[in-house]
């Protein structure tokens, strides 16, 4: 596949997305954060996500030995806020934070409220390191047309080598692909097909799945992190336009 940065200029009239996440996971449990959130924190979360609806969570370790199984729940509140059309959320926990966006407009917005955030967060976390630095993003691809199994006119051909195959009196209920990528800095999750609602049951709904998922697992500098999402999101650019082709590129721009 070859590396196109000029895709990362693309803007389409309309998108497929269910969801898009950016996320952080902490090597270190903060503490502070299990029954309160400072200010500060708590100010810049209401800036774009007004509408505030922390919520009790839960966190459950399993420790086996052969003398004995031991479990260990520790509880602590996770700070949940919306977007007034609640399109965008935004979650604190004590060992991430994370937002998600079903209503999703463009990546410098998104990137925007997140970079704020993290800048923040770990002014205020000093002792705060990172475990998991990602950003993802699930299409689901609903057309509507004859043949449910051909993708073909919307769709790669290059990722479509499975949908080919056919067996005597059984018909498929799952077409669904796992490609992992190494990068030299980070790595992406390609998932990739028809994931089917219906499973078991065969294949009848016309939705076709393009989910990628770019992180880097291990410590990272607070400063580094936008320009480690601007590369994340180069190269699931590059990869969706590599996965679709013009007729589908038509549909995104109608």
């Amino acid at each position: 596949m070859e590396t196109k940065r000029e895709f990362e200029n693309i803007y389409y009239k309309r998108n497929y997305l269910t969801e898009v996440i950016i996320r952080v996971d902490l090597l270190n449990h903060i503490e502070a954060i299990e029954k309160e959130l400072p200010k500060n924190i708590n100010s810049v979360a209401m800036h774009n996500f007004s509408i505030a609806e922390p919520r009790d969570a839960f966190i459950q370790r399993v420790e086996m030995s052969s003398k004995r199984i031991r479990t260990d729940r520790k509880e602590f509140s996770e700070w949940v806020f919306h977007s007034r059309d609640r399109g965008k959320s935004l979650i604190i926990g004590p060992q991430w934070f994370y937002i998600t966006c079903s209503k999703y407009d463009k990546y410098e917005n998104l990137k925007e409220d997140f970079i704020k955030l993290c800048n923040d967060f770990f002014k205020q976390y000093e002792e705060a390191q990172f475990s998991r630095l990602g950003i993802r993003y699930i299409n689901s691809l609903k057309i509507n047309k004859d043949n449910p199994l051909d993708w073909s006119k919307y769709i790669n051909k290059k990722l479509l080598g499975l949908f080919n195959l056919s067996f005597e009196n059984a018909k498929p209920s799952r077409i669904f692909h796992n490609f992992e990528l190494n990068f030299s800095d980070f790595n992406l999750r390609f998932q990739f097909g028809m994931h089917n609602p219906d499973y078991p049951a065969q294949i009848k709904q016309n939705i076709f799945i393009l989910d990628f998922d770019a992180y880097y697992q291990g410590l990272i500098e607070p400063k580094d992190v936008s320009d480690c999402l601007d590369q994340y999101h180069i190269e699931i650019q590059n990869l969706f336009e590599f996965s679709i082709t013009d007729n589908l590129r038509g549909e995104l721009n109608e």
